[in-house]
């Protein structure tokens, strides 16, 4: 009867901890948005600075790095064999989950043989350090449970004995570690959404997303070099020496005179979670409300969820600003998210509503298509869309694992990358845009990006929707209108929601 009691009490408490939690996330999200700096960075060290959308309590931008976009898994899985193939001194990799039989390669059945995620850090560490820092999971309710990913690592470590893989418990129950972050040798970094992992849904994917077993991917992955890449590995050495009561350091920066692209590593840490962060830094929060607040021609973003009121209200700012000629938003949105379309759906009407007409909002949802089985003999499914991406004007962008929610911004573990470069900017566009509505890239390039907006998007999407609804042949672009549902009793959903870990 004893034991009885003591299960019933410790269920009753795993319950109650979460309800606790959504009462607390209104205050929390008060506290979290007074602590964002209002003010640059002062302009000490070179021009880049004194700009609001640095973030100035965390690691410095950095003048010297060059940044790479690799879109979908195929683009990054590909580009991480080569550099493990290269390492000598140290690897570090940050997840949120991890498959260890996950092949990396898929286009032969020898890149397949060859690139299981095991098998390759195997290799990797008979010549340099493996380390692998990956969130223990939820201890019940949830998944990836704790018992799961202690499997994974116990997996991970019968197949590549001398690679080091750590559990880290320092988020609360019903919050999790999200950062997804690699680095080589000090010399190449990647931020994104990418984790390595098939769990909840294969990462690994290509551009035209053909049908295939489970949700079609969309995701991005950034390669980072120069400066900044010593700032991801010391965010992985500062959770590491937390976890561990070690002393890892990061290895220097390979800097070359062609890098000098401006970069800084963001994070979103909360309060308590560590030592090396007691008040919590909210850098990804900070970067996204100054940029949206700048913005002037066109704000385009990718994610999972648009759960968050203050990036809604910054986006309803944005849209009642002036502006010297045409303003336009784009978001893009998985059509039918794991958790929580419902809450997508609330902001996505309210910011329609606030356009109230004028034609400066627009949601879409990526399709993936093909001959299927069926009286049309061609079908369609939603593409998931995982990525966590920012441009705005063709100058500023951010891409990480934060999504735009309280988990993305206040009460996880994330990291992004932000950079003020046209140049990079504009080229992450063009790959985006020319992968949604199945377009040359140079022709992407030729055109003006709110013509496109107008026009070209409208186009494709309305194409798009129709074949959807009629199961006719695919028109050419992935990119349909999103469409809001109808939730009776949101409120109440609203409140399960909060209560999810999601991915």
């Amino acid at each position: 009867m004893r034991y009885r009691r003591a299960l019933v009490k410790h269920l009753l408490v795993r319950l109650a901890l979460p309800v606790v939690d959504v009462v607390a996330r209104r205050r929390r999200r008060r506290r979290v948005l007074e602590r964002l700096p209002a003010s640059p960075l002062r302009a000490t060290r070179g021009d880049i600075l004194g700009d609001p959308r640095w973030y100035p309590l965390d690691f410095p931008p950095r003048s010297h790095s060059a940044l790479r976009p690799l879109v979908h898994g195929d683009e990054y899985f590909g580009d991480l064999c080569a550099e493990l193939g290269k390492a000598r001194q140290r690897v570090t990799i940050a997840g949120w989950c991890l498959t260890p039989q996950m092949p990396l390669l898929r286009h032969d059945q020898q890149g397949i043989a060859t690139s299981i995620v095991a098998d390759l850090l195997r290799q990797t560490s008979q010549r340099a350090e493996v380390y692998v820092l990956l969130w223990e999971g939820a201890p019940a309710f949830f998944e990836p449970t704790t018992r799961t990913v202690r499997e994974t690592r116990d997996l991970l470590l019968s197949m590549a004995p001398r690679v080091r893989c750590v559990l880290d418990g320092a988020a609360p129950f019903s919050h999790d570690e999200h950062q997804k972050a690699v680095t080589i040798d000090g010399r190449v970094g990647y931020v994104g959404g990418i984790d390595l992992t098939t769990y909840a849904g294969d990462r690994w994917d290509i551009a035209r997303h053909p049908l295939r077993f489970g949700p079609s991917w969309h995701d991005v992955q950034m390669r980072v070099e120069g400066e900044a890449v010593p700032d991801i590995e010391e965010n992985f050495c500062q959770r590491w020496n937390e976890v561990t009561g070690e002393r890892l350091r990061p290895l220097p920066a390979t800097v070359s005179e062609q890098m000098n692209t401006p970069v800084q590593v963001l994070r979103t840490i909360p309060r308590d979670f560590y030592r090396f962060a007691p008040e919590g830094i909210y850098g990804i929060a900070s970067a996204y409300l100054h940029a949206i607040a700048r913005a002037e021609r066109f704000i385009y973003l990718e994610n999972q969820y648009l759960w968050a009121p203050e990036i809604v209200d910054a986006l309803i700012a944005a849209m009642n600003r002036p502006h010297d000629g045409q303003f336009r938003i784009v978001m893009v949105l998985p059509a039918k998210a794991f958790t929580g379309k419902y809450d997508n759906d609330e902001h996505v009407r309210k910011l329609q509503d606030a356009d109230g007409g004028r034609g400066i909002f627009a949601a879409y949802c990526p399709y993936s298509s093909g001959p299927a089985l069926g009286p049309t003999g061609y079908h369609y499914l939603p593409v998931y869309v995982h990525a966590k991406v920012g441009i705005i004007d063709d100058s500023w962008l951010t891409v990480g694992s934060a999504n735009l929610n309280d988990r993305g911004l206040r009460t996880d573990a994330e990291m992004n990358v932000q950079s003020i470069s046209p140049e990079v900017a504009r080229k992450l566009r063009v790959h985006l845009w020319a992968d949604h509505l199945h377009m040359d890239p140079a022709e992407v390039e030729r055109q003006d990006a709110v013509s496109m907006i107008d026009t070209t998007w409208k186009r494709t999407a309305d194409r798009v929707t129709e074949a959807i609804h009629s199961r006719s042949v695919p028109p050419g672009g992935s990119i349909a209108h999103y469409m809001p549902g109808k939730s009776p009793g949101s409120w109440i959903l609203d409140g399960l929601q909060m209560l999810t870990l999601e991915h």
